[in-house]
């Protein structure tokens, strides 16, 4: 069997994102599993028996992932204060209102005495004290289940930890807990730790402080000490992969040590040797990111074949690494540092001399220019699909900066051993690395300033990203795709282009839709009326540090390829209806053309604030009044409710109420309306409604009776996340059940759409979302598959009956 691994490892993928989001009992995996291996020994029939070995495989990729999800001893302890003993390990942040650090729970104590365990877990403590690595704390600490994603295709903060084997955070407030010692080290932690030590020593004493942050980011991946812009910056120029401990770092560092063994006169075995030790020590050292295993994996593999005299297959060695992590940690394959890893490479094996032979045979620099051009080709589906952008001129900014880090790579290394026999020299010699970064940064800022272009397109579905590296195989696999016969190439050409269509069709036969984002504990819908977007309040967090317009509202608006807002509706100034509008006013790669909001506002800082914000970026701010309409096509329209009374006790009660009327169906958004403004807007309003967006997140403040009453809504909604308020309360939510009014929740259900029927609608939950886009890719997949099947049987047959009627 020709490269067999590849075979193995694409449905061991396939069963792991299968088995990821088709939830299925593990009985029924294990029973499947068995049953098909017992079919795979017992049937003769080589195709079929090899049929059902893949069906094997992707049980046993289904029994892994399993083992994996569940693999936490504190699922009983979630949302409760336990008394526990925690070791601490690397630090990874210092925020304002905490310091975070990676730990090992090693003993919980509960009612039923001390339970010893070893789970990973991250610790935040929420103080300035630092803390040495193998410290243990004991004391009371919230124990908290990382938050799981709840809108459509954004970060899974919980499925990222996971590819961690973090599967809880530990929380222990200021005073809560005590230092009770140390642990002891083994030696290669003892080694980590002192490399760590000696290099910040070093570095601190002959960089200045960004130029430490670069080269830490080189060396070790750490990137905390950059500033965002400056990580954004390296992002959009495409250059981000020096900074987080790649592939490309083994390659440098292997290439350097080969080349003064040689140099040296070492026998290549020895050399190899020590290469391959010196690698796996730098990777355990920056804490082994998939990344770096692959390279490692690889390089070892490499060298071995040089050393027994057998050239390798390195799509198949490729494919061999890939299946052995993904069997190790199946949840890497949705790590998009281990997809870009392996993408990379395998555009660079397969692409390059592709690219080289077809564009850069007599092109001087052309044997530089390839892999990059190969490497861009490979990831664009994969960056679109995660981060909304693609770079057109990363090519140049590898060619320009890339070549300038790799060398400062090398020379750093160089003086690091150096500074073991003489300190004071290499300090010297970092001087020129300092000056050297300095113009580096000088460099990049100037790339990005004027030669920098950057699109930003919303996210690709899998379906496209699988149809894209299907025509990047047929364009790859051009001469042997030759014999194949011209009105076969014709019939894939027409059934390709009539998909297009049919997945143009699909997607786009929404006149309207309306998204109750959850931004946690706060108010934020994006209403979408065909080409036009508009905000009702924008969310924000009152207390800490959590950035919902950064965080949630602008990477959603990317996702959906939004990058142009036609009007923001303030209901009223609150840090949990408006704050997240400051970060998309601060962003460059979103417009905001209006901003609607009531007159009789209170005028704090957080007003100000967006003024300020708003009149420098040149967004209209428009003062909307008592009965004001907003017509959006000839579908929809926004009515105005301002308070008549502006002498209430809460600045709730000074909501800006809004009616939307989309077709036949209308929605009202209540903002933090209370039994007050409720009372005032009925007296003065007979209007229905289908949907209600409830005021104050479901307070017992607010929706009464009377109001209840008054506008007969069908569906309820309402806005809200963890908190201490008691939101929304049981009494609010009684009222609600004896009428028979359903009841859709943010803090349950996630991102809740209201999407247009034919002049009716349907409310879709996260989870309903979620499932409608695979749903869709596997829809298309078949449609594809099998239009594409039917229209070579029916030119087979068409061919074989000319060959009859010929015969005759």
């Amino acid at each position: 069997m020709k490269r067999p691994f590849i075979n193995i490892l694409i449905p061991f993928v396939i069963g792991i994102i299968f088995f990821y989001y088709i939830e299925l009992n593990i009985l029924i995996i294990i029973l499947s599993f068995f049953i098909i291996l017992g079919f795979t020994l017992l049937i003769n029939n080589k195709k079929i028996r090899n049929i059902f070995f893949y069906m094997v495989i992707f049980n046993f990729a289904g029994l892994l992932l399993y083992n994996n999800l569940n693999f936490s001893e504190m699922n009983d302890y979630y949302d409760e204060n336990v008394e526990l003993e925690v070791i601490i390990k690397d630090r990874i942040s210092e925020k304002e209102y905490y310091t975070s650090y990676n730990g090992e729970i090693n003993k919980v104590f509960d009612k039923s005495g001390t339970i010893k365990m070893s789970e990973k877990t991250i610790v935040k403590l929420k103080d300035n004290v630092r803390i040495d690595y193998g410290t243990t704390v004991r004391g009371q600490a919230y124990i908290e289940q990382p938050e799981v994603n709840t809108n459509p295709r954004l970060f899974n903060y919980s499925r990222y930890l996971k590819t961690r084997n973090i599967y809880s955070i530990i929380e222990f407030e200021k005073g809560s807990y005590k230092s009770i010692g140390k642990i002891s080290l083994s030696i290669l932690e003892v080694v980590k730790l002192n490399v760590k030590e000696y290099l910040d020593v070093f570095l601190e004493s002959s960089l200045e402080e960004k130029n430490i942050g670069i080269i830490k980011g080189i060396l070790l991946g750490d990137d905390t000490l950059l500033k965002e812009d400056n990580l954004d910056e390296y992002r959009q120029l495409g250059i981000a992969h020096i900074l987080a401990v790649s592939g490309l770092h083994i390659g440098i560092i292997t290439g350097f040590l080969l080349f003064i063994f040689r140099k040296l006169n070492i026998h290549y075995r020895v050399s190899a040797l020590i290469t391959v030790l010196f690698v796996f020590i730098y990777g355990y050292i920056v804490g082994y990111p998939p990344s770096i295993l692959r390279a490692s994996m690889i390089l070892s593999f490499l060298m071995l074949s040089r050393v027994i005299y057998r050239r390798p297959d390195y799509v198949n060695i490729l494919a061999f690494v890939a299946l052995i992590l993904l069997i190790y940690r199946p949840l890497w394959i949705f790590d998009v540092g281990f997809q870009l890893s392996f993408i990379c490479t395998l555009s660079i094996i397969v692409l390059t001399p592709k690219i080289n032979n077809a564009i850069f045979t007599d092109v001087r620099f052309g044997k530089f220019i390839s892999p990059l051009l190969a490497v861009q080709i490979g990831i664009a589906p994969i960056l679109i699909y995660n981060f909304n952008y693609i770079t057109v001129t990363s090519l140049i900014a590898n060619l320009i900066l890339i070549p300038i880090l790799s060398y400062l790579l090398i020379l750093v290394i160089f003086l690091i051993g150096l500074s073991i026999f003489s300190f004071n020299g290499a300090i010297i010699l970092m001087g020129l690395i300092n000056k050297t970064l300095t113009y580096f940064s000088y460099i990049a800022n100037l790339v990005h300033k004027y030669l920098n272009i950057v699109f930003y397109l919303p996210s690709i579905s899998i379906i496209n990203i699988v149809i894209y590296y299907f025509i990047i195989y047929v364009i790859v696999n051009s001469k042997e795709l030759r014999r194949i016969k011209f009105k076969y190439k014709i019939t894939f050409l027409k059934t390709f282009i009539f998909l297009v269509i049919l997945n143009e069709i699909i997607l786009n036969q929404s006149k309207w839709n309306v998204n109750f984002i959850d931004v946690g504990q706060g108010d934020s819908a994006l209403v979408e009326i065909k080409s036009k977007c508009f905000f009702i309040d924008t969310g924000g967090t009152t207390f800490g540090d959590y950035d919902v317009g950064e965080n949630i509202l602008i990477p959603y608006l990317l996702k959906k390829g939004i990058n142009e807002i036609d009007g923001v509706f303030i209901s009223h100034f609150h840090d949990d209806h408006v704050k997240g509008l400051i970060s998309i006013l601060k962003d460059s790669k979103i417009k905001v053309n209006n901003i609607f909001f009531n007159p009789n506002n209170e005028r704090n800082n957080l007003y100000k604030e967006i003024v300020y914000l708003a009149k420098r970026k040149g967004v209209n701010i428009i003062s909307v009044h008592n009965k004001d309409k907003l017509k959006i096509y000839d579908i929809a329209e926004f009515s105005f409710y301002v308070p008549q009374q502006t002498d209430f006790n809460q600045e709730n009660n000074n909501s800006l109420i809004i009616s939307l009327k989309l077709d036949n169906n209308r929605i009202l958004f209540m903002g933090d309306a209370e039994k007050e403004l409720e009372d005032e807007y009925i007296k003065y309003n007979d209007e229905k409604f289908d949907i209600v967006k409830l005021g104050h997140h479901g307070s017992n403040t607010s929706t009464t009776d009377e109001f209840i009453d008054h506008i007969e809504p069908d569906r309820a909604i309402i806005s809200v996340g963890k908190n201490t308020f008691g939101h929304p309360h049981d009494e609010t939510l009684n009222k609600l059940y004896d009428r028979n009014i359903s009841l859709y929740r943010t803090d349950e259900e996630g991102c809740i759409s209201v999407v247009d029927k034919f002049d009716s609608y349907e409310i879709n939950t996260y989870n309903n979302i979620e499932n409608q886009y695979l749903i869709y890719d596997l829809f298309f997949f078949i449609i594809f598959s099998v239009t594409l099947y039917m229209d070579i049987r029916y030119l087979k047959i068409v061919e074989s009956k000319k060959e009859k009627i010929h015969d005759i």
